[in-house]
């Protein structure tokens, strides 16, 4: 019996001990990791996040979320030379020539799929008029995404002064692209067949680097829809993933400067694990933050749309509940804004399971504000409802003032006539009653 509890016991620690390597998060050797919740913002984990690095190929997120925001990818381009003329000859290009005449959708697919540097320019002096013009809104567009570590150089990624990520911006530009369907589309195709055109005479196909994206492959990860992998000597390993949780959620992970190339595929597939188990979903109800954010909209002289307020679905460790947010409401140029963030006792224990240190917001979200218009219906029906109270008494008068003199009179004669003949009746069958009681008592 001894020996039996013993195995028991022995079971329950090993039980625990693997749910606990669950949960921990994975040692990784790349040296700037981040982990994002693509739907809310959230950042899940991050491993010196903010340092500044070479981003190779993965630039071309950037090249791509820039030409899907102000292009038609049907449109179609020439290649020139001076959009190949920066292009090094030996590195990752599909050998495009001056003069061949390519659709964007084409070049899309050859710079995300194939990762071709000369694609990349091509696609660049499309849409932006000059490779520099368009390296000018690369950089523009950073800036608008808050991206403070980030300067751009080129559009495809070749190593150059001045070319730089971190991990943290890299998954603000993914979650940006991965807005737009055709990002998931180009991104995630594993091979592509390259039609023929004026220059070439018949199409021939280009495969994928993203071996996640691979069934059959060893590093094969079924939730990764769309990726992009880079390396050059000064970069080495770099990657980004887009991915589809059991849960149903969009989770993002970046990897700069990993020193081996299917490290990037393990160690985000390791990353993927340790957010769904350690960071389950949690519902924030309106009646949470309702009433706050009814005062900061009152501030800014508005009114809160209360029928568009929706709950808030945010991540937490499992360890903690609703109990350990804050929230407080802030005015942005573009509205009033709700921040949810890990309350100020719970920091600490935060810190010590996630090893983030809880200060940055884990939810934003834009109040729905009531406009005029909204606010003039909302009167309107309170309006009409009280109306509609006082009219039902007027409204019989007011339908008998049409008519002449002479038939109100009749009309009022009648009703008099009618509430007397009802009256007699009641007053009748008191009687009648009254003598049958009468009669029923007299009885021996």
């Amino acid at each position: 019996m001894g020996k039996k509890i013993a195995a028991c016991l022995m079971a329950v620690l090993l039980l625990c001990s693997s749910m606990s390597a669950l949960a921990a998060a994975p040692q990784t050797t790349s040296q700037s990791v981040c982990v994002m919740d693509a739907d809310t913002g959230e950042i899940l984990y991050e491993k010196d996040a903010y340092t500044q690095l070479p981003m190779a190929s993965i630039t071309k997120t950037m090249t791509a979320l820039v030409a899907m925001e102000n292009s038609d990818l049907q449109g179609t381009t020439t290649a020139t030379n001076e959009a190949l003329a920066t292009v090094d000859l030996a590195s990752t290009r599909i050998g495009f020539e001056a003069g061949e005449n390519l659709t964007l959708d084409e070049l899309m697919y050859c710079m995300l799929v194939y990762s071709a540097n000369d694609a990349a320019n091509i696609l660049a002096a499309a849409v932006g008029g000059t490779v520099d013009n368009f390296v000018a809104m690369m950089n523009a567009k950073a800036e608008e995404l808050g991206c403070t570590h980030t300067h751009f150089m080129n559009p495809n990624g070749l190593d150059a002064d001045g070319h730089y990520t971190c991990a943290h911006d890299m998954a603000i530009i993914t979650q940006a692209a991965n807005k737009y369907p055709a990002f998931a589309k180009y991104a995630g195709s594993v091979t592509y067949t390259l039609p023929a055109d004026n220059v070439i005479g018949e199409g021939w196909q280009i495969k994928t680097k993203v071996n996640a994206l691979e069934q059959g492959s060893p590093v094969y990860d079924a939730r990764i829809y769309a990726a992009k992998t880079g390396w050059t000597t000064k970069a080495h390993n770099t990657f980004i993933a887009c991915a589809k949780t059991s849960d149903g959620s969009n989770m993002i992970v970046t990897l700069l400067n990993c020193p081996v190339k299917n490290g990037i595929f393990t160690e985000t597939t390791a990353l993927l694990n340790y957010a769904e188990s350690a960071y389950p979903k949690l519902t924030v109800p309106t009646d949470a933050f309702e009433k706050q954010a009814k005062k900061a909209v009152k501030k800014t002289g508005g009114k809160l749309d209360e029928a568009e307020l929706q709950a808030v679905t945010l991540r937490l460790p499992s360890s903690m509940t609703e109990k350990d947010l804050s929230y407080a409401c802030a005015q942005t140029p573009s509205g009033v804004q709700l921040q949810i963030s890990v309350a100020e006792n719970s920091r600490k224990a935060y810190q010590e399971e996630t090893g983030l240190d809880g200060s940055a917001p884990l939810a934003t979200v834009m109040l729905p504000v009531m406009d005029d218009k909204n606010e003039k219906q909302e009167q309107a029906v309170q309006t009409q409802s009280e109306s509609e109270k006082q009219g039902v008494a007027a409204s019989m008068q007011q339908k008998l003032s049409h008519l002449p003199k002479l038939a109100q009179d009749a009309i009022l004669g009648a009703s008099i006539v009618v509430c007397a003949i009802v009256l007699m009746f009641v007053i009748l069958f008191f009687i009648r009653l009254y003598h049958q009681r009468k009669k029923k008592q007299s009885r021996p």
